[in-house]
């Protein structure tokens, strides 16, 4: 049995994602009149312009990576009657409104107008009852007429807006702005864990998805803006978005290193082939150091993206930023290893020499800037740490910060790291 899905980058028919059922093969081929008039660029970096039809690899390597994980699929689908294997199912079913700018529709249907906005208000308690529905139903699958959203990553939440603090759904393809999360089970205060180390990066300067805590019925909330939304004439409009595993052409299940999936060298390669800038490449390893420091060992390559604005890619902002060493039960292994280490007791300085060296940066200018992180983290996390609790109490601050004071002492020149 044959199927297809038209797909769709904002505005624009790009092609068609076509299936196989008898042997689980896909392809994905451009449409000729956006070959002609290609004006928002290629799908992705790994699927360049082309007459040509992508192979069954290439082409389930970027749409699969539209969608959340097996985990969360299993659930997910017992609200949809899916298998968790069935990703063109899930596609078809829930990818009307994904990350980025990427659509896909059946072949009798398309995208609402961009100028046309439909959305609907919710209490608080309406928004409550709707956020703890999360863990039976998955991304609130089926739960409003015209509510779309296929979402990659392993937590639940809700997408959605956020105005004048009140929850809004927006319904038919309308582009939502905002990404909310409960507090994950059996961590202890994971949304104060998260917003922490979101608001740390923007304060010591890294680009980072702006974060907040709503209150909702006395319950705190995650609340991330998404990086993949601009403003224009006063309405969001979609950013076009990919994560590293799209760009890289790699299966969503070979995430980690470990895996077979990408490491920071094979990362730092793909940037530069991007022709994304040599400032934008230094943020990139500031990015390995800030994560390394706050103990987040699941900066996975699903967990760093690239953004485009017309065709020209730059770095996405840091998100998903969370300290996993705080808690006992998760790895202490990172996602990606520095230099070949990947345990955080064995990352070193010379670990830091090493992954520059694959890099092909010079070992002295990544050591300088590391030496300057550790320098001004401990200071600024301290003072992030008192403004956070005086807001939202929590003792999950300072166990943070305990953390990053420990591993910059490990690596910093003048504390014999």
């Amino acid at each position: 049995m044959h199927e297809s899905l038209k797909v769709y980058l904002k505005d624009s028919f790009v092609g068609w994602l076509s299936h196989e059922t008898s042997g689980d093969e896909y392809s994905f081929s451009y449409d000729e009149s956006y070959l002609a008039n290609p004006v928002d660029g290629a799908l992705s970096f790994s699927l360049p312009l082309c007459g040509e039809k992508y192979d069954s690899a290439r082409a389930y390597n970027f749409f699969a990576n539209l969608l959340p994980p097996g985990v969360v699929r299993q659930r997910l689908g017992a609200s949809l009657h899916l298998s968790q294997h069935n990703v063109f199912g899930f596609l078809k079913a829930i990818g009307g409104d994904c990350a980025g700018a990427v659509s896909l529709y059946p072949e009798w249907s398309k995208p609402a107008p961009q100028d046309v906005e439909h959305t609907r208000a919710l209490s608080e308690e309406e928004a409550v009852r709707i956020l703890k529905s999360l863990k039976r139903r998955p991304l609130y699958a089926a739960g409003e007429e015209g509510y779309r959203y296929s979402g990659a990553g392993a937590q639940d939440k809700l997408i959605a807006r956020i105005e004048d603090g009140q929850i809004v759904l927006p319904l038919f393809g309308t582009p939502s702005t905002h990404i909310i999360k409960p507090a994950a089970d059996g961590f202890d205060d994971s949304v104060q864990n998260e917003f922490y180390c979101q608001r740390l990066a923007a304060e010591i300067g890294l680009p980072a998805s702006r974060a907040e805590i709503l209150s909702l019925c006395g319950e705190p909330y995650y609340v991330s803006e998404r990086y993949d939304r601009e403003i224009v004439d006063g309405k969001p409009r979609r950013l076009h978005q990919e994560d590293f595993c799209q760009v890289l052409s790699v299966d969503p299940e070979a995430k980690y290193e470990a895996d077979g999936g990408p490491g920071i060298s094979d990362c730092m390669d793909v940037i530069r082939r991007m022709r994304i800038t040599t400032a934008s490449q230094l943020r990139f390893i500031d990015a390995v150091a800030f994560n390394y420091l706050i103990g987040n060992a699941d900066a996975h390559a699903k967990n760093m993206s690239v953004v485009y604005r017309g065709k020209t890619a730059s770095l996405a902002p840091l998100y998903d930023l969370v300290s996993t060493a705080v808690y006992p039960e998760l790895s202490r292994k990172m996602a990606m290893s520095i230099g070949g280490d990947a345990d955080f007791k064995s990352i070193s300085r010379a670990s830091f020499s090493d992954m520059a060296r694959s890099c092909a940066v010079s070992p002295r200018l990544v050591l300088s800037r590391l030496d300057a992180l550790c320098v001004r983290i401990v200071p600024v996390a301290e003072r992030v740490a008192a403004e956070c609790a005086a807001a939202w109490p929590s003792e999950i601050y300072g166990r943070i910060v305990d953390t990053i004071a420990n591993h910059a002492t490990r690596l910093h020149r003048g504390c014999g790291g």
